[in-house]
């Protein structure tokens, strides 16, 4: 196979990057049909960003500070949000194209060189984050561009540079920048590849490259300390271990085991098992053994990710295009080496090329929606312009409720189970309810009636709503609660500048809402009785 040419491989690069991101652009807007939660989640942070507050600093959240930068840069800026999201992509594909040009460079060869840009170009730009569900989405698009600096420096790490494009220095500041990147966007990506990044580059002697990398993190993390104070890497890790305490949120989709040998991943790991018996049995003992310190990280960021989408395979599949051996060597089951390595890059490519065709189509999805079939998520904003909800997934608030509560005649034919027993604050039992569609127009509604008598909360309240999310001070104008959580995940984050607590009768998750009730309990404060709604009571906080 011939070696890249930089220049045309740099105009392959922006070509891509014009094609993904001008489509995506040319919508001027973003229109969401799925994970309306997760755009508010990210608009609420970008909202406090825009009023001078600091992530971890200021409010809690594990997403690290860098996954809304650039968005909060471009809104800054003036961009509505929707097109700021779009620009930060933008911005992130120019950033990293050099490096994805220099991994080319240096060691790739023929297709496996293109297939590589193409992939990295798609997964920052993409507008949703995987799977085979074809819906326009912002939910965890930070593990898009977290698998998109991955796939770079695991790369370097793994594969040796060809003959004539050795350079330790820029080896290791690119691995040592994005390793920070990744720590600084969602650090289960850190912890999952940092190991055997390192070990990459000592079992190839690359002790420079080791070294470069170090001293660049090393780098980045006095940036950082110089531009928010030294107590932002406390607030930090405490934020992640708040995570770690969740009982709700510490594992959001399947079990470990599940996510190795469930009918949906089990040949996916067959697969990785398999790539590294072949590899070092072609006298690739190196990138067999690599490939085996990477499989736990691999399992790992799945596990930890929702919807447990295994975005490693198409990593896999880019290494093993890059390793197949000669002809003529002999592996597993007596097969040759090489058609060997070509099946299992076929079967890793098979397995996530769904997930990867959602993601490579999904600009040229929302260039093709049909735009009178959405309404602003949040009218009321003005920094909201751009960004739109399928109407028939909000015009309806739905929910999904124990029959037998409202009709006791039921319950002779009845098993009750643990699962939905019901949750209790203070000895009042809630109503076993939960809020299936319609969160917009359901929070819209209360943060009216917050204003109403018998509430009558002034602008500058703050609250600590018990569910996992909550929009109800944006779209009401109050104050955001200082110290909260745009998503809860344990504790009681903020509650000592809250006014009240509200608890939505019909909450989005009664799991986390139990949890989060259980906490304030716990808390020792002094409520007065509750006011209430049908959609909420709301326990007004005596201050001391």
């Amino acid at each position: 196979m011939t070696r890249i040419s930089a220049g045309k491989y740099a105009a392959f690069l922006a070509v891509l990057i014009c094609v993904f991101g001008g489509v995506a652009l040319a919508k001027s807007g973003l229109y969401l049909d799925r994970h309306e939660g997760d755009a508010a989640h990210m608009i609420e942070i970008l909202l406090r960003m825009l009023d001078g507050q600091v992530p971890h600093l200021d409010f809690s959240t594990p997403i690290g500070i860098l996954a809304f930068l650039p968005i909060f840069a471009f809104a800054k800026a003036g961009l509505g949000m929707g097109m700021a999201f779009i620009a930060a992509q933008v911005l992130i594909a120019v950033l990293l194209a050099p490096m994805v040009l220099w991994v080319a460079v240096s060691r790739l060869r023929g297709l496996s060189a293109w297939v590589f840009g193409a992939v990295i170009m798609a997964l920052v730009l993409a507008l949703v984050h995987g799977e085979n569900v074809t819906a326009i989405s912002v939910s965890m698009y930070y593990n898009r561009w977290a698998w998109a600096a991955s796939f770079i420096v695991i790369l370097l790490a793994v594969l040796p540079p060809l003959e004539g494009r050795k350079a330790p220095r820029l080896d290791g500041l690119i691995a040592g920048l994005l390793l920070a990147v990744l720590a600084l966007i969602k650090p289960t990506y850190f912890v999952a590849f940092v190991l055997p990044v390192a070990l990459g580059f000592l079992m190839r002697g690359a002790m420079r490259r080791l070294v470069a990398g170090i001293a660049t993190g090393l780098v980045v993390a006095g940036v950082m300390v110089a531009f928010y104070g030294v107590d932002f890497f406390p607030a930090y890790i405490n934020d992640l271990l708040t995570v770690t305490r969740s009982g709700t949120r510490a594992a959001p989709g399947m079990s470990l085991i599940e996510v190795m040998n469930a009918p949906r991943f089990l040949i996916g790991s067959m697969c990785l098992i398999l790539s590294v018996i072949v590899l070092r049995q072609s006298r690739q003992a190196m990138a067999g053994l690599l490939l085996l310190l990477l499989a736990p990280g691999f399992i790992y960021v799945t596990y930890q990710n929702f919807g447990n989408d295994p975005t490693w395979l198409i990593l896999l599949c880019l290494l093993l295009m890059a390793q197949r051996p000669m002809r003529g060597q002999r592996v597993l089951f007596n097969a040759d080496a090489r058609n060997a390595v070509s099946a299992l890059a076929l079967v890793a490519f098979a397995l996530i090329a769904p997930s990867l065709q959602n993601i490579v189509t999904s600009p040229f999805r929302l260039f093709a929606v049909e735009a009178d079939d959405y309404v602003p998520q949040f009218a009321s904003r003005s920094e909201l312009p751009d960004i739109f909800v399928k109407a028939d997934r909000t015009s309806m608030v739905l929910g999904r409720e124990a029959m037998v509560d409202r009709y006791p005649e039921l319950a002779p034919y009845v098993i009750e189970s643990d699962r939905f027993e019901a949750v209790t604050f203070l000895g009042e039992t809630l109503p076993r309810c939960t809020l299936q569609a319609g969160e917009v127009a359901l929070h819209r509604y209360m943060a009216d009636r917050l204003k109403q008598p018998p509430f009558n909360f002034p602008p500058e309240s703050e609250f600590f709503v018990a569910d996992i999310a909550s929009g109800i001070w944006i779209l009401g104008g109050f104050a955001p609660l200082e110290g909260g959580a745009p998503w809860y995940y344990s504790g009681v984050p903020g509650i000592e500048h809250a006014d009240a607590i509200i608890v939505p009768t019909c909450p989005i998750d009664v799991s986390t809402q139990r949890h989060a009730l259980e906490a304030i309990e716990q808390a020792g404060l002094t409520l007065r009785p509750p006011l209430r709604d049908p959609m909420m009571l709301v326990y007004p906080i005596v201050k001391e």
